[in-house]
């Protein structure tokens, strides 16, 4: 496929594109794809940049805003989410929560402009209250978005076909992890559904011979940590951060009384995200088994504070696993930290 028709390469070259014409955008991990579907609005999660500079942000937000949030409010204020019908924020990510608190105070006092700022309060701890309180959220999006219930069970049903799309396509991954790295961002920037159909995968890898590594930790700025590995002789064959191929999860059968908390538990049972209750140490080893990863980079930004509380747990468990490990904590998100060049050393050190 040339590049000219390549979808993901037209998604990540111009994300906007798309969305500037009375589209939703999202920020964060945890809004459900069932209610974007059904909204019948173009919608991707907001982009970033890690290449420009954020001089505006930089005057408001404090050192422990990630570089991706950075990047957002910059553009923010430059205009270029303007045409947008409203954006919706996360509340189960700390730093998407505080971006909203601060975007709606700079609209406030006049100093930034920009489309309608929403916020999606889930609660995600396991009990029957902070559940009926998720359904409740959901249903407030779902009323402030114009999305009724009806249309809400048809997102459902869309959403479910994806989920299946996206499960074969990670079974689907070989050696170029570089490929499905872009393919997850601009899946994650867009609506796959409207191009999904277009795509073509890569042709496997002839040798099989790549060390298969599991990237953990934190979302990327864009490929260049794929890219490393790859040069090194190696292939991400699976992600764990929160904006993954597989950040959607599974179909769940489970029945409910409204589309609005059907919503919320498919939300609550595959949350990954820094606020989810989950045993971490035991979620990675799992994951680089199904990957059949033959060595783990966990790579946590510095702004990761609620993960890296984990980190002892999960290189435990990676050790009793014998699974050759690269941690990488309080790493820069942009890896301009020399992170590039331990990644690459250790795996051609790492054997397939």
């Amino acid at each position: 496929m040339s590049v000219a028709n390549d979808p993901v390469d037209t998604v990540l070259r111009a994300p906007l594109a798309g969305l500037r014409a009375g589209g939703i955008g999202f920020v964060g991990a945890d809004v459900p794809i069932e209610l974007l579907l059904a909204s019948g609005r173009a919608f991707g999660h907001l982009p970033w940049d890690a290449a420009r500079a954020t001089p505006f942000a930089d005057q408001w937000l404090e050192s422990s805003f990630p570089g991706w949030a950075r990047s957002i409010l910059q553009q923010w204020h430059e205009g270029a989410f303007d045409g947008l019908h409203a954006v919706v924020f996360s509340r189960t990510d700390d730093a998407s929560q505080r971006l909203y608190y601060y975007v709606r105070e700079l609209q406030r006092r006049g100093i930034t402009k920009g489309p309608q700022a929403l916020v999606l309060d889930l609660a995600l701890v396991p009990r029957a209250s902070s559940f009926e309180h998720s359904a409740a959220a959901v249903a407030e999006l779902s009323q402030q978005l114009g999305v009724d219930d009806a249309a809400l069970r048809d997102g459902v049903e869309r959403a479910d076909a994806l989920r299946l799309t996206l499960k074969q396509l990670q079974q689907q991954r070989g050696a170029d992890g570089v490929f499905f790295e872009r393919l997850a961002r601009a899946m994650l920037w867009s609506d796959p559904a409207r191009w999904i159909d277009s795509l073509a995968l890569p042709a496997p890898a002839g040798s099989g011979a790549e060390r298969r590594v599991l990237l953990a930790g934190s979302a990327p700025p864009d490929e260049r940590l794929h890219r490393t590995v790859q040069d090194a002789g190696g292939s991400v064959v699976a992600e764990t951060h929160v904006h993954a191929l597989g950040r959607l999860g599974l179909p769940m059968a489970q029945a409910e009384s409204t589309a609005a908390r059907h919503v919320a538990r498919q939300l609550t049972a595959q949350a990954v995200g820094p606020r989810a209750f989950m045993d971490r140490a035991e979620w990675i080893v799992t994951r680089a088994r199904d990957a059949q990863a033959a060595a783990v980079i966990l790579w946590l930004t510095r702004e990761d504070e609620a993960l890296a509380w984990h980190v002892p747990a999960m290189r435990r468990a990676l050790q009793a696993a014998n699974l050759p490990a690269l941690v990488l904590p309080a790493a820069s998100w942009r890896a301009d930290d020399g992170a590039l060049e331990r990644i690459g050393e250790f795996c051609r050190e790492v054997a397939p």
